[in-house]
């Protein structure tokens, strides 16, 4: 089972709000690689783990089922969904059109944005721990739609990325070589700077469905 962050299996606190406090720790285990593709999850151990009833559980459970990262078996409660080619060739160009959508839909990006951009890229650059480096990936596109300012489309856009990380967590731990996306991402930072949001917005769109065509690749050598 590959290392994940500690703090996934850490009590859930009871000030948080414990329904969506669940559900983003399950997120968490499942984006981090702590389940795998095919791995089950079960209420009981889920419970044990956060120390909580199996009520917030199973509402996470069955929310995660129907944005299509579990599925559920009978007998054996629920399972992370296999990595399936039609899924990612469907899924792959949605994101990238909400993504691009709402970099167009950036008015302005501030200082401190562009700065955390940078920051984060530089961070990347020298990541060479795949769980690690997904984290930081999904933090830079996450800034990007973040300053759009609508929280709708942020919510559908980490959703899909929520769906799509079994695929590329699994693939970033099979392919090392990232020079070519580390470029992309430095290109559209170039043109978010410069206040060129449009074009910004068609290089993302760009880059995604170049991923989608590499780990479609991926997925064909792995048949």
């Amino acid at each position: 089972m590959t290392s994940h962050p500690a703090a996934t299996h850490e009590p859930i606190a009871r000030a948080e709000p414990l329904r969506e406090a669940v559900y983003l720790r399950i997120v968490a285990l499942v984006s981090s690689g702590a389940y795998a593709p095919g791995a089950p999850l079960t209420e009981a151990g889920l419970s044990r783990t956060l120390q909580v009833s199996r009520t917030p559980v199973r509402e996470a459970l069955l929310r995660l089922q129907a944005e299509g990262v579990l599925q559920s078996a009978l007998a054996r409660g629920f399972t992370v969904r296999p990595l399936v080619r039609r899924d990612a060739a469907e899924l792959y160009p949605v994101l990238a059109a909400l993504e691009g959508l709402a970099t167009r839909t950036i008015t302005s990006m501030g200082t401190a944005t562009t700065k955390r951009l940078h920051t984060t890229l530089d961070a990347l650059a020298k990541c060479t721990d795949p769980v690690r480096r997904w984290q930081l990936d999904t933090e830079w596109h996450t800034t990007i739609a973040a300053a759009a300012d609508n929280r709708h489309l942020l919510g559908m856009i980490t959703q899909l990325r929520t769906n799509l990380s079994r695929y590329e967590l699994t693939y970033m731990r099979e392919v090392k070589q990232r020079a070519e996306v580390d470029r992309q991402h430095r290109e559209v930072l170039a043109a978010l700077v410069r206040g060129e949001f449009a074009h910004a917005a068609d290089l993302l769109e760009a880059h995604w469905h170049d991923g989608m065509r590499t780990i479609l690749d991926w997925l064909d050598g792995t048949e």
